[in-house]
């Protein structure tokens, strides 16, 4: 039997391990933890960033900090934002879904300022699946309607907007440093932002307190969390941060190998962002033709199993994932067709050029075997 290539994978090196046990052991407790959020802060040139111990609890802390509670609002992309939709349930929030452009898998902007209303209280822009399009208009409309943008930057660390890097168009960005991410320490989530009140309220609620306001006063209705981060997960993330241009370059390419392989088949649609816009390569997604179902996805994806190679269904819109609890908005059907339709493939640095051919060689297969088997 062959080894199995994997979805994703996170290749530490010898050097980088001896680099971590010496951090670990020259550091007093939490002093790693600090250090590598003022790296982080510095890197994507915000002057606060807080850590805690998941992308979910980053974004329910970040959304409590805010003050979001029962009877609020909360816009949410329908596909890319599963996380936000969760926590903004937890708080006792509204979510309303809106739909994603066919083309980039992002939120509709047009669409997203059709369902304010006086009851909104935060808009949620996502580039969980590496594309960021549309961010700086929602960050627009998001001043213009005096409620915070929550930037979900998510694993997309790179992603440029006409030259603009990602997550400098929130109030708030939230980054996502599990298995996906280029700075990938397991798991883990940053919150970052230049708003001083905000970044003290979310600290004392990622640390099990309540958020204390001018005069005493809470601002913030959410009881704590015990989030925190830890000092070995930072010094995996000092250590990753030492190749981060690497890592991206090197994930670029693999798009670039994907994309020459794929791009031309008349039954895979693969993302396709603006000219204006740099992806920030985190996964690759393929999308089947509108002659495949759920069910002809479901039977690819355990055929490339079969041939060891591990794949995912990886999108979920926000009704399943916060079923039973209703969410607002009109029908996503765009999201709904690219999420019976989607197949991740193994998408990491380790990858070599023959795995790639040997994935696409084997999806094709399974595509054929389909159709074959449907006739």
């Amino acid at each position: 039997m062959s080894e199995e290539i994997p979805l994703t994978s996170l290749n530490i090196s010898r050097e980088e391990v001896e680099a971590i046990a010496s951090l670990l052991r020259s550091a007093r407790v939490g002093a790693t933890v600090d250090a590598f959020e003022q790296t982080m802060a510095a890197l994507m040139n915000r002057p606060h960033c807080i850590s805690t111990g998941s992308l979910g609890t980053a974004i329910e802390v970040a959304m409590a900090a805010f003050g979001l509670q029962a009877g609020d609002q909360v816009i949410v992309p329908a596909i890319g934002a599963r996380g936000a939709a969760s926590a903004a349930r937890r708080l006792g929030a509204e979510v309303v879904a809106v739909d994603v452009d066919p083309l980039t898998l992002c939120m509709r902007v047009e669409e997203a300022e059709s369902v304010i209303t006086d009851r909104t209280r935060m808009i949620v822009g996502s580039a969980a699946l590496g594309c960021p399009d549309g961010m700086q208009k929602l960050a627009t409309l998001a001043t213009r309607s005096e409620f915070p943008l929550l930037e979900l930057v998510g694993s997309a660390i790179g992603a440029r907007i006409a030259g603009e890097p990602l997550g400098q168009f929130g109030r708030v960005a939230v980054l996502d440093l599990g298995a996906t991410s280029p700075i990938c320490t397991g798991t883990g989530g940053l919150i970052l932002t230049h708003d001083d009140h905000l970044e003290r309220a979310a600290r004392a609620i990622r640390s099990e307190s309540r958020a204390v306001g001018p005069g005493g006063r809470l601002s913030s209705m959410s009881s704590g969390m015990d989030a925190p981060f830890d000092d070995i997960r930072a010094a995996v993330g000092m250590s990753r941060l030492g190749r981060l241009d690497q890592v991206i370059e090197r994930r670029e390419e693999l798009a670039g190998l994907y994309i020459r392989r794929l791009g031309g088949h008349s039954d895979l649609m693969l993302q396709s962002p603006p000219a204006s816009v740099k992806m920030g390569w985190c996964h690759m997604l393929v999308r089947l033709s509108d002659r495949f179902s759920d069910q002809d996805r479901d039977e690819i994806i355990k055929g490339m199993g079969r041939h060891e190679i591990a794949t995912s269904s990886v999108l979920e819109v926000a009704s399943v994932t916060n079923y039973p609890a209703p969410v607002g908005g009109g029908p996503c059907p765009v999201a709904e067709r690219a999420m019976i339709r989607s197949i991740c493939l193994p998408f990491h640095e380790d990858l070599r050029e023959d795995e790639i051919d040997l994935i696409c060689q084997t999806l094709e297969l399974m595509l054929a075997r389909s159709v074959f088997s449907r006739e």
